[in-house]
């Protein structure tokens, strides 16, 4: 019967030992603000708003936990629609990609010039982000056209 007991001590010396490393583990981490860790997105909603005029530009407004961000991209062609192609966060920065997607079967012809969408997207996050980059993935190249860098509101036009 001393076996059982002399097994008990030798798991509970362990958990003795470590204990105090695993509360160190937690105090380490690079917290990232109300729920001890980076903001974790929680809802999207995405919109495409039809033509637009002023391409590869986009505003942000992240005042809040609730981040809007209104924009217009190039698409290939006349069949091509706005989309949201990620949104996540690195660090404490929201990173939203956008690109365009066909809206058409693929035996419909589309017109082979280049076309402007708008379009909304807001992303809901469990706490509010320092900084948001808007990225559109557009014929010409991938480019960073909204950057808050910091700050809650951001207006871009074709950075890179």
């Amino acid at each position: 019967m001393s076996t059982p007991a002399h097994g008990t001590n030798m798991h509970r010396r362990t958990l003795l030992r470590t204990a105090p490393l695993l509360a160190l583990a937690g105090c380490t981490g690079a917290g990232g603000g109300g729920s001890g860790g980076s903001p974790r997105i929680t809802d999207r909603a995405f919109t495409d708003s039809g033509e637009c005029s002023d391409p590869e530009t986009a505003t942000v407004d992240a005042s809040t936990t609730t981040v809007r961000i209104g924009g217009c991209i190039t698409g290939p062609n006349g069949c091509s629609v706005a989309r949201l192609d990620s949104a996540t966060v690195e660090g404490e920065t929201l990173v939203v990609a956008v690109g365009t997607a066909r809206d058409a079967p693929p035996d419909v012809a589309c017109t082979e010039a280049l076309v402007q969408r708008g379009y909304a997207a807001t992303i809901t996050l469990d706490q509010r982000v320092p900084s948001v980059r808007v990225v559109h993935d557009a014929p010409g190249g991938r480019k960073t056209v909204a950057d808050t860098g910091g700050g809650g509101e951001a207006s871009a036009h074709d950075r890179t």
